[in-house]
This record gives C-alpha cells, structure tokens and sequence, in this order.
C-alpha cells in the first residue's frame, strides 16, 4: 500500500483535463435518486469509450462508481490496439477519488482486472477498508479532511506519467475542478430529455452556491448525432 502525506510538490505540470458528461436538456447528469445515466443512446456510448481510449487516465469520484456500477475499463480490441499501436497502454489508468474512503471491495472495480487502478483518498478511510482494498490498487491517503486535488494531479503526472485526463464524473468532483480553474477542455452530449427536479445533480452538483469565478468556454465542435447533440469546448482565458 503506497500512502502520500500532503506537503509542498516540486514544479511539476499539471496534466490536461477533459470533462465528458452526458447531460439531460434541462442540464441534469442523473436523478435525484443517482440512479444510473442510462438516458443517452448506445452511439452516445459508444462515444464515451472513444474518448476514454485518447486519454492516458480515467478520473471519477466515489460515488459515480458506485451509481453506475463502474469497471472503468476499455475492452473493445480495436481501440485497445490503436492505443498500444500509439506506444500507450492497452487501456488508460483509472482514478478513484473518495475524501471519505468509503469504498466497497466487492465493486467492479476491484474485482474485474484492467489498467492499474490508484485510489485517492484520505486518513478517513477507515483501516478495515484500507486493507480490504489494498491488494487491488496504489492507494494514497492524504493527512486532510478532503483529497487537495493539485497535489494529486501533479502526483499522477509524476509518478504516473499522466498528460491526460478525462474525468466522467460526477458533479462534486467537477465542481471542484472548476473551483480550482483546472479544466481544459468541456465535452457534453445533451440528450432530448427533461428530468426537472430541484435534487436532481446538474453538472456542478446539487444547485447551490456560484463559482468563485465564471469560467469562460468557447465552441471548438457541435453536432448532432441522431437526437442529440454532441458539443466540444475548450477553456479560455481573457
């Protein structure tokens, strides 16, 4: 088990970070029940194992796991030789970020095999399941009451190799990397549907306070694929 104590990180460059979601028109990514994103279409799906296979690393948090009974895996054959054709690993490092550690052994996760899996978490974790998933996976504990996510970041660019990261969720988790100005680029695929509700998560979360700042985006791509539309924006700066 690898444990990482918070503290000052040598210069090291921050990784990219692609945000890819799939989101409802009236902007929600999932009830309010978290019930799993089963309201895009299979090409949507399709499209998500598209952009994972271009990425070298996969970052989701705890709870999208756990909703969408998460592998985090890339299994099609002809993106995994692509990747390997390309020098990469046959499928991207895949990232779990839990500030409370509670985390089942039983998930997909830890059962299912893949790319190496590294948690990012902190002293919270309680210790039986510290041990219970250790086997399976690089976990790294943090000496704070929530993950610092820079340090972490340059922590897989460091130690990792990581350049590029594509983060699936969930609300939470982009909330805090918007908060912290870390997103370099925004992928959506907005479904024809309507699922209202004022616990319904939108794309920052639970609807709540403004971001410290607004972040400006501008359109690199837009399309529709059958009913949806699929949009590309990239983070700029004035």
């Amino acid at each position: 088990m690898k444990s990482a104590i918070s503290s000052k990180t040598p210069r090291t460059p921050l990784p990219k970070i692609t945000a890819h979601f799939a989101i409802t028109t009236d902007g929600k990514i999932s009830t309010k029940n978290r019930t799993p994103s089963q309201f895009t279409s299979p090409a949507d799906k399709k499209r998500l194992r598209l952009v994972r296979a271009v990425h070298d690393a996969v970052l989701v948090a705890r709870g999208t796991v756990a909703a969408d009974t998460m592998s985090m895996r890339l299994t099609d054959p002809a993106l995994r030789k692509e990747r390997t054709a390309r020098g990469l690993t046959p499928e991207p490092l895949r990232v779990v970020m839990s500030n409370s550690g509670r985390l089942d052994s039983s998930w997909k996760i830890f059962k299912k095999g893949g790319a190496p899996l590294v948690i990012l978490s902190t002293t919270r974790m309680p210790e039986l399941t510290r041990s219970r998933i250790a086997p399976f996976c690089d976990l790294h504990l943090y000496e704070a009451s929530i993950v610092p996510l820079e340090s972490a970041l340059k922590m897989l660019r460091k130690d990792y190799g990581v350049k590029r990261i594509v983060c699936e969720g969930g609300g939470q988790l982009f909330r805090s990397l918007a908060e912290l100005d870390l997103l370099t680029e925004l992928q959506l695929t907005i479904a024809p549907v309507i699922f209202g509700g004022a616990a319904a998560p939108s794309l920052t979360g639970i609807p709540g306070d403004f971001l410290p700042k607004a972040l400006d985006f501008r359109i690199k791509k837009l399309e529709s694929i059958g009913d949806e539309c699929v949009v590309q924006l990239v983070r700029t700066r004035r």
